[in-house]
């Protein structure tokens, strides 16, 4: 890591079908159209990014998903989509041919409480047996937002999953940045320590099925390149408490690797990678 990050996050839209109680996406921003996302792509290129993640919002609903799974393949980058899950069949055979990385949500054992909706928890078992399936598949990951709700639900889940080939299984501490996250702060927030006691007994336990990565909202902290769906590159920074988007600039700013290379921390940045998406610098 010289003054550019390898692997950059990439809110690609803002566009979503659901409106999670934690969620911390963006919203109504105008989003980037394809050929301006093909020259973001030729300057990750030359800047020497290596992988993008996707997200959102919900990704697969930009109509023009596949063409940029495809210009990011031609540019031989390592492609992580985060999805909810909704539209995965409707992509599947492009994801099967170009993710290399696939994160899904489940932040309760069961359909009968979800912070989306039960068809979507029946979308993401549908996706997991699916891959029961296949010879060959994305490094599959399954990400649980910690909250002060669904903490007691945490081995539930463990059980589910274990029933299932994933590669790893994130556990976020709940991070009051954003939208709908700090509108629902006090109903969510659960403090570092019960956080960390809860998601301790649940790796030792656990990991024999997969690997189990607990991410504290500390450790999230000046650790990301992200870019917002009009182009605008920011940070999450702070604790458990809050957290604030830092505006760092424009990804066409000519000193934008310099500007977050002064506000990144390198520990963070690299565990992050490494462990989220078994990464290696």
């Amino acid at each position: 890591m010289i003054n550019f990050p390898q692997i950059v996050t990439f809110r690609i839209t803002s566009q979503c079908n659901h409106n999670c109680k934690y969620c911390y996406g963006p919203k109504n921003i105008r989003e980037l159209n394809f050929p301006e996302l093909k020259k973001i792509f030729n300057l990750f290129y030359k800047k020497g990014v290596r992988a993008v993640v996707l997200t959102g919002g919900e990704p697969l609903l930009r109509e023009d998903i596949v063409k940029i799974f495809q210009e990011l393949k031609k540019n031989n980058f390592k492609i992580f989509l985060d999805t909810n899950g909704d539209f995965f069949f409707k992509y599947k055979d492009y994801i099967d041919k170009y993710v290399d990385v696939l994160g899904l949500p489940i932040d309760y054992s069961s359909k009968s409480r979800t912070y989306r909706d039960s068809k979507n928890f029946e979308n993401i078992l549908k996706i997991l047996n699916y891959y029961e399936e296949k010879r060959i598949k994305p490094t599959l990951r399954v990400g649980t937002v910690v909250t002060k709700e669904n903490l007691n639900d945490l081995k539930n889940i463990a059980e589910l999953l274990k029933n299932y080939k994933i590669d790893i299984w994130k556990l976020y501490q709940f991070m009051p940045s954003g939208t709908n996250a700090a509108l629902n702060k006090r109903d969510l927030q659960i403090n570092t320590i019960n956080f960390k006691r809860k998601t301790d007994c649940i790796k030792e336990k656990y990991s024999k099925y997969f690997k189990i990565v607990i991410s504290k909202t500390s450790e999230r902290s000046n650790a990301y390149f992200l870019l917002d769906p009009d182009g605008r590159v920011f940070m999450p920074i702070g604790d458990f408490k809050a957290q604030e988007e830092v505006i760092i600039g424009n990804i066409f700013d000519k000193d934008i690797g310099n500007k977050w290379k002064k506000l990144v921390s390198r520990e963070n940045y690299i565990n992050n990678a490494e462990m989220t998406f078994n990464y290696k610098f």
